[in-house]
């Protein structure tokens, strides 16, 4: 996969939803990134679910320790102090936590450890994903009420289940049929 501008432009571009859709409702960033990669990369690799689904893992580490700063230290958005040192400290701790493991396992002779990953759209998606928690998702999170967070959070799992169920297919005929009447 040859990476272009426009190419670091849509992976940043999904980076900033998953971000905003992770910390907004509280779920993984995989419900977004995953069905969107595995699709993307299903004549690139020979297991695009295996890879979406590993670099969509490799993505919540960053995601998760700055969703989790922000709603701890719950500051107005656009105060700067607060919210880039939680995003420099998210991406700090990310590639401690990954690359480290990554660098062991390579020092004792495993070479094919963690091989679906693709580290480059980590690394984009992880700094785009962290300002989708830091500044929209998580603030956004914080002055909505309850009620629309829980119906949001309702829809999207409904959206979920049809689509895992396979059964996206029959409310879309549904609904041009009856379009086209």
């Amino acid at each position: 996969m040859k990476w272009t501008l426009s190419l670091t432009g849509l992976v940043g571009l999904l980076g900033v939803v998953a971000g905003v859709t992770s910390s907004l409702l509280g779920i993984g960033a995989g419900v977004v990134v995953v069905p969107v990669l595995s699709l993307w990369w299903d004549k690139l690799f020979d297991d695009p679910q295996q890879m979406a689904q590993g670099t969509a893992l490799a993505l919540m580490v960053p995601m998760s320790v700055a969703g989790c700063l922000r709603y701890y230290i719950n500051a107005d958005p656009t105060e700067w102090r607060i919210a880039i040192p939680i995003a420099l400290w998210a991406l700090l701790l990310a590639v401690v936590a990954l690359a480290g493991p990554v660098w062991f396992t390579k020092a004792i002779g495993f070479t094919q450890v963690l091989g679906n990953v693709d580290w480059r759209t980590v690394a984009v998606m992880s700094l785009t994903a962290v300002i989708g928690v830091v500044w929209i998702g998580a603030p956004l999170a914080n002055v909505l009420p309850t009620d629309t967070l829980r119906k949001m959070f309702g829809v999207l799992v409904i959206i979920t289940g049809i689509r895992m169920l396979g059964l996206h297919t029959v409310v879309y005929n549904l609904f041009a049929r009856g379009s086209g009447s």
